[in-house]
C-alpha cells in the first residue's frame, strides 16, 4: 500500500494537471497597470506585404507594451518592405526626428517580421521582444488513444507547428536548450519512462537517461552541457544532474519525499524544484552542486512546475487554488502573488522579457501578461496542448 501511495504521488507531481485545492488562503491578486505605447503600422510593401503587415500588427499587440492605432493617434510610425534579402523596416517618431529602428532583417517574411517587431519593442522599452521565440509542447491532437501525446514545436504565435515525434506513446515535459538547437523530453515509447534529446538541426534523437524506474522532468543548464532531472533508479524519486549527452548522474537530494520539475537559475548556480518532503508539494532552491535546500514561502500549499525567469529575479509556478492559477515568486522581496485570471492554467514558461509567460489553459496554449493578468490565446489547430516551453 505504501508503494502504491508513493507511485500515485509521483504520478500527480510529474504527469497530471493540478486537481487539488489549496488548504490555505491564496495570495491576493495584485495587478500592476502599465501604459502602452501607441504605434501605427503602415502597409508593408511587396507581394508578401499584406501577410507581413498582419503578423507585425499581431506581434506588437501581443507584446503588451505596444498598441496599434491609426496614424493620427500614434506616437511612432512603422513602415517597411519585403525584399529578396528579408524585410527592410523603419520605426520613426511621428513628431519627427531620427528613426529608432532602421534595419534590414534577414529570413523568410514571417521570421523577418518577427525580428522587426522584437527590434521595435526593444528600441521603445529597453526590454527584449519575444515575437521571434518558438515553443515546444506536448499534444494529443489527432490521436484516438488516451495514452498518446507527441512533441511539437511552433512559432510563439502558433504558426508553423511541426510534430517532432512519432512515438505513439505518452511524451512529457519538452524543454529547449538555451540556444534552442535541442529539445529534451521524456517518453514511454520503450515501455519505460526514459529521457531523450532531439537535435533540431540534424533531427537525430538520443536516449540520454534509461535507468531503472523513472527518468523524467529534464531541463538543460544555461550552457547546455548538463541536465537536471528526476531519477528513481535508487528507489525514491530524487533530483540528479548529468551530462546532456548521457553518462553517470550526480545525486543532489536525499529525502523521504518526491523531487520533481527542476529549473535552472540563469547563471547555472542554482536549481528550483518541487518536493513533497513536508507534505504537499512546495518549491525549494538548491545549489546546482548540491547542499542545503531553501523552501520558498509561496503562501499556497500545493505548488508545482517552477520556471526561473531569464533576468533571475522571479520564479513562476502552477498552483491549485481557483482550479488552476499561475503564481510568481519575487526572489529578492521573498513575496508571492497570483498573476493569472480565470482557471485551468498550468505549466508556465517565461518568455525572454521576464514579463510574459506561455502556459496551457484547458488544453489550449496562451500568452499571459504577468503585469496585467491578460491572456492571449495561441491558435495552432491542435487539441489537448500541454506543458509548453519557450525558446529564449
Amino acid at each position: 500500500m505504501l508503494l502504491s501511495l508513493a507511485m500515485r504521488l509521483l504520478t500527480i507531481l510529474l504527469l497530471l494537471p493540478l486537481t487539488l485545492h489549496s488548504q490555505t488562503a491564496a495570495p491576493v491578486i495584485v495587478i500592476e497597470q502599465t501604459r502602452k505605447i501607441d504605434v501605427a503600422v503602415q502597409p508593408i510593401g511587396g507581394s508578401e506585404g499584406p501577410a507581413a503587415t498582419k503578423v507585425l500588427t499581431d506581434d506588437l499587440n501581443r507584446s503588451g507594451v505596444c498598441r496599434v492605432v491609426p496614424a493620427d493617434a500614434a506616437v511612432f510610425v512603422l513602415s517597411g518592405s519585403i525584399t529578396p534579402s528579408g524585410l527592410s523596416g523603419r520605426a520613426v517618431p511621428k513628431s519627427g526626428g531620427a528613426a529608432v529602428v532602421d534595419k534590414t532583417f534577414a529570413g523568410d517574411s514571417r521570421r523577418a517580421t518577427h525580428l522587426f517587431a522584437d527590434a521595435v519593442v526593444e528600441a521603445l522599452t529597453g526590454t527584449p521582444g519575444f515575437a521571434s521565440s518558438r515553443m515546444t509542447f506536448a499534444s494529443a491532437s489527432g490521436s484516438k488513444k488516451t495514452k498518446v501525446k507527441e512533441i511539437y514545436v511552433s512559432d510563439i504565435d502558433g504558426a508553423n507547428a511541426r510534430q517532432l515525434t512519432q512515438d505513439k506513446s505518452l511524451g512529457y515535459g519538452p524543454k529547449f536548450s538555451t540556444d534552442a538547437s535541442k529539445v529534451v523530453y521524456s517518453s514511454d515509447k520503450s515501455g519505460y519512462r526514459d529521457t531523450y534529446v532531439i537535435d533540431l538541426g540534424s533531427k537525430k534523437r538520443t536516449c540520454v537517461a534509461q535507468f531503472p524506474g523513472q527518468n523524467t522532468g529534464a531541463a538543460f543548464s544555461p550552457d547546455g552541457s548538463t541536465l537536471a532531472l528526476t531519477l528513481s533508479k535508487d528507489g525514491n524519486p530524487e533530483l540528479y544532474t548529468m551530462a546532456a549527452t548521457g553518462g553517470s548522474p550526480t545525486r543532489l537530494t536525499r529525502t523521504r519525499g518526491v523531487e520533481a520539475s527542476p529549473s535552472w537559475s540563469p547563471d547555472g548556480a542554482q536549481v528550483v524544484y518541487v518536493s513533497d518532503e513536508r507534505g504537499s508539494p512546495s518549491l525549494y532552491i538548491l545549489p546546482a552542486t548540491g547542499g542545503e535546500p531553501e523552501r520558498l514561502n509561496t503562501e499556497s500549499s500545493y505548488t508545482t512546475e517552477p520556471d526561473w525567469s531569464p533576468d533571475g529575479k522571479l520564479i513562476a509556478y502552477s498552483i491549485s487554488s481557483g482550479g488552476g492559477q499561475i503564481g510568481v515568486y519575487d526572489i529578492s522581496a521573498k513575496k508571492a502573488r497570483i498573476v493569472s485570471r480565470g482557471s485551468g492554467l498550468e505549466s508556465p514558461s517565461w518568455t525572454r522579457n521576464s514579463r510574459h509567460l506561455v502556459a496551457s489553459q484547458n488544453g489550449h496554449l496562451v500568452v499571459l501578461d504577468t503585469l496585467t493578468g491578460e491572456t492571449t490565446k495561441v491558435p495552432n489547430n491542435l487539441s489537448n496542448n500541454t506543458e509548453p516551453n519557450t525558446s529564449r
